[in-house]
């Protein structure tokens, strides 16, 4: 079977669309901590919501199947596996520590009744890894960033090796399996850190997103629809958290129609969902999704306190969430990712150049 290497480079373009899909996870989420998830913490509220979304922890899958989407771009984009760990550090992890910290301060002084958390805990939060060391979170919204930062650490490696031919139906047919064996078998289960590592639980997700990206790039092989149709057929097997929540066909139907629409907007360039509400969700929704929970159950169990209807304080915490993400994604996310990358920029050259003279000096 021939293999043919992704074009150099794969277009690069943005895809409103995918924000706006971003901004429906991250609504659907906060939504579903709001109406939902806050009375098993606090009780029930004073009266009815005008509406709840039980299910708005679904918002979670879509973003892990956007995540796999664009990975392939990003790489294609990157010259070399230190750019691409640094690009991926300045994305991510300035935004994380400045959210994590407001987070762990509401949690102190607002006394929320979360899990204990001691020096050790904080000190793993602060890697981002604290789902792989099963230690308790700052935030709990915050379980989903060790899946996502070791997915991208495994795309980086898998790049520093296979180069410029990266293909990866191979390596996600090997990671599907091993998914699949973790379902099946309870030993996984039994090994906290091995079922985290090897993402038994997304996997799934993290391939569709791919897979999808090949196919709207035109660049699929033989073994690209094949691979997708596996990944497709291991939501049968769903989280054990969604377990009980969803039927499986329906849990199926979802995560298609979430493929459907990633694939639409792909190859429609996301006209259909170029909505500027929803985009400008999807580009605050990073620092929406970090600050959201701790933060947001403090203001509203504070303005309950204070008398507030129920729908007054879940509406008035939503506008004040919303627009702290606005200012940390002006003021943290997006300088500290130019600062970074800039940085980078710079010392590189140099280090170039101080190699260049040892090497004349030799």
């Amino acid at each position: 079977m021939s293999v043919n290497p992704i074009p150099e480079p794969i277009k690069s373009r943005r895809l409103r669309g995918l924000d706006a899909l971003r901004g429906l996870a991250a609504l659907a989420v906060v939504l579903y901590h709001y109406t939902t998830i806050y009375e098993s913490h606090f009780g029930s509220y004073p009266s009815r919501p005008l509406f709840s979304l039980p299910h708005g922890h679904f918002g979670v899958e879509l973003f892990f199947l956007i995540s796999g989407f664009v990975i392939l771009g990003t790489i294609e984009r990157t010259s070399d596996l230190k750019r691409f760990a640094i690009a991926r550090f300045a994305r991510l992890y300035p935004t994380y520590l400045v959210c994590a910290l407001i987070s762990l301060a509401a949690l102190y002084t607002c006394n929320l009744n979360f899990s204990p958390l001691t020096a050790k805990a904080v000190a793993i939060n602060a890697t981002m890894l604290s789902s792989v060391a099963g230690t308790p979170l700052i935030d709990p919204s915050y379980w989903t960033l060790s899946y996502e930062v070791l997915f991208y650490a495994g795309a980086g490696v898998l790049y520093s090796v296979l180069g410029s031919r990266l293909r990866l139906e191979l390596p996600c047919l090997a990671w599907l399996a091993c998914s699949f064996a973790g379902h099946l078998l309870p030993w996984f289960a039994d090994h906290h850190r091995l079922h985290v590592l090897l993402n038994v639980e997304y996997a799934n997700l993290f391939v569709l997103g791919m897979m999808l990206h090949y196919i709207s790039e035109n660049v699929q092989t033989p073994l690209t629809i094949p691979v997708l149709c596996v990944a497709l057929l291991m939501t049968l097997f769903p989280p054990e958290f969604n377990r009980g929540n969803m039927s499986q066909p329906i849990y199926v139907t979802m995560i298609a129609s979430f493929s459907t629409a990633i694939w639409l907007v792909s190859r429609t360039g996301g006209k259909f969902l170029d909505i500027r509400p929803l985009v400008f969700f999807g580009e605050i929704s990073y620092s929406l999704y970090l600050v959201h929970q701790v933060v947001g159950f403090a203001v509203i169990r504070a303005l309950l306190r204070l008398g507030a209807p129920t729908n007054t304080a879940i509406i008035s915490t939503i506008c004040l969430v919303v627009g702290l993400a606005c200012l940390l994604r002006i003021f943290v996310e997006k300088p500290a990712e130019r600062w970074i990358k800039n940085l980078g920029k710079r010392v590189a050259p140099r280090a170039a150049a101080d190699r260049y003279r040892v090497a004349v000096s030799a």
